[in-house]
């Protein structure tokens, strides 16, 4: 099988994201995966209907892959959707789809798709300055959150207590050459410093965890500083989920949930989901868990691997240990099966890739 993972920083210490590159590295060679880390902004676009197949990367011709994984979160830019749908259209198997990664790159777009679906989230306002503070305190009321159209790892995000809080900040950013990218939120009061995380793949919840903000404060990410602690989810959160990611259309996904007083509301989801604290908390390997689900998924030649039975044994007690045993196994009967291990013959490789 060969792979290609989008990613637009340096895999380096430094850089939070590069981790989880580098875990879909090591369970790429477990698997005997072909995988390529590029840079979406490195490739150029030659357009013609004349040609089956054109990938042009740093000057290079490369080889059709068999799937795409894009990692670039909420940083995906027009350039890195326009890579996409250029290989989307040349009949490569993306997870996820260009359209999914645009629309859960843009917060606002994301609650508008999950509000048409009568899905439970916060009151939310599009950012307008100056700030109308009369509407923000009759229709959402203080505190009230404030937070950029595209962030992560809970960067952009801030809590206004008061009236007079939010006047000072409106006032800063009236000033700033992109006010507009913001959102005004409705405060979950019952989930100060607390949600979950979901992961859901191919449409099945396969892990959670429960984040606890550490100082008080009322944002749980586990880069600020959070705790991570293994969560099986009620089936009502663990469904919601799962509807999310659909009608998200999201083949990978990591969907934050809040507690409500009467229930639960979807905090926001993730296309290119931070997974070190779950794998942590739930002892599964995430990477593992992609590769063989696409492979079910796409029909892919992904071969079996010995750790592929204890992964998707720990995943399945992580996730539903406290569940009568028939539920677990059919579970398990929906979860990748590992293909034959028939030879698989030799790929000529060219250089320089």
């Amino acid at each position: 099988m060969r792979c290609w993972l989008f990613f637009n920083r340096e895999i380096a210490p430094e850089v939070p994201e590069a981790h989880e590159v580098m875990r879909f590295q090591e369970a790429a060679r477990a698997l005997d995966i072909e995988l390529l880390v590029l840079k979406p902004s490195e490739f150029d676009l030659v357009v013609d209907s004349k040609h089956s197949w054109s990938a042009i990367y740093q000057g290079r011709e490369l080889y059709k892959p068999d799937l795409i994984i894009p990692r670039c979160g909420s940083e995906t830019s027009y350039f890195t959707l326009a890579v996409l749908r250029h290989f989307e259209r040349q009949g490569v198997a993306i997870a996820n789809s260009p359209a999914a990664v645009e629309s859960v790159a843009d917060k606002l777009h994301t609650l508008q798709v999950l509000a048409g679906a009568k899905l439970p989230i916060p009151k939310t306002i599009l950012g307008k300055f100056p700030a109308d503070v009369d509407l923000v305190e009759r229709e959402l009321g203080f505190p009230v959150v404030v937070k950029k159209l595209r962030g992560t790892r809970g960067a952009g995000v801030v809590l206004c207590n008061s009236r007079g809080d939010f006047d000072d900040l409106a006032a800063l950013l009236d000033g700033a050459t992109a006010a507009s990218d913001f959102l005004f939120q409705q405060y979950i009061k019952a989930s100060h410093g607390r949600d979950v995380r979901v992961l859901v793949i191919d449409g099945r919840a396969v892990a959670a965890m429960e984040r606890k903000a550490t100082d008080g404060g009322f944002k749980s990410n586990i880069s600020l500083g959070g705790s991570a602690l293994p969560f099986t989810p009620p089936p009502e959160m663990a469904e919601l989920a799962v509807q999310v990611a659909r009608e998200l259309k999201l083949d990978i996904a990591g969907i934050d949930i809040l507690f409500d007083q009467n229930g639960y509301k979807i905090c926001e989801a993730n296309s290119a989901p931070g997974f070190q604290g779950l794998e942590r908390a739930c002892a599964i390997d995430v990477p593992e868990l992609v590769f063989l689900a696409m492979g079910r998924k796409f029909g892919l030649p992904v071969r079996h691997s010995e750790r592929w039975e204890q992964a998707i044994d720990n995943a399945a007690r992580a996730m539903f240990g406290a569940m009568k045993k028939p539920d677990v196994s059919e579970l398990l009967d929906e979860l990748p099966e590992p293909l034959p291990l028939a030879p698989v013959p030799a790929r000529k490789r060219r250089k320089p890739i």
